[in-house]
């Protein structure tokens, strides 16, 4: 099955849930995303790898490949 190339997700569980899917590399983070919630994501998913741009009025994170990080424990 092939990888879609991008999504938008509007809250960080959705994001979340999008990336760790397996069939996205780029997710839109499409509200308005508030300075603890961005280093939450950013502290998630860099870490394995992937990247953060500002994107017009939005972030988007792209997967360089697919690691899953750790399940977050809210």
């Amino acid at each position: 099955m092939n990888a879609g190339t991008d999504s938008t997700a509007y809250s960080y569980q959705q994001a979340c849930e999008l990336l760790r899917s397996g069939y996205l590399k780029k997710v839109k983070l499409g509200w308005n995303i508030g300075s603890d919630e961005f280093f939450r994501i950013a502290s998630d998913w860099c870490d394995t790898g992937a990247s953060i741009k500002k994107e017009g009025e939005h972030f988007t994170i792209t997967l360089k490949g697919f690691a899953i990080p750790r399940i977050s424990q809210n």
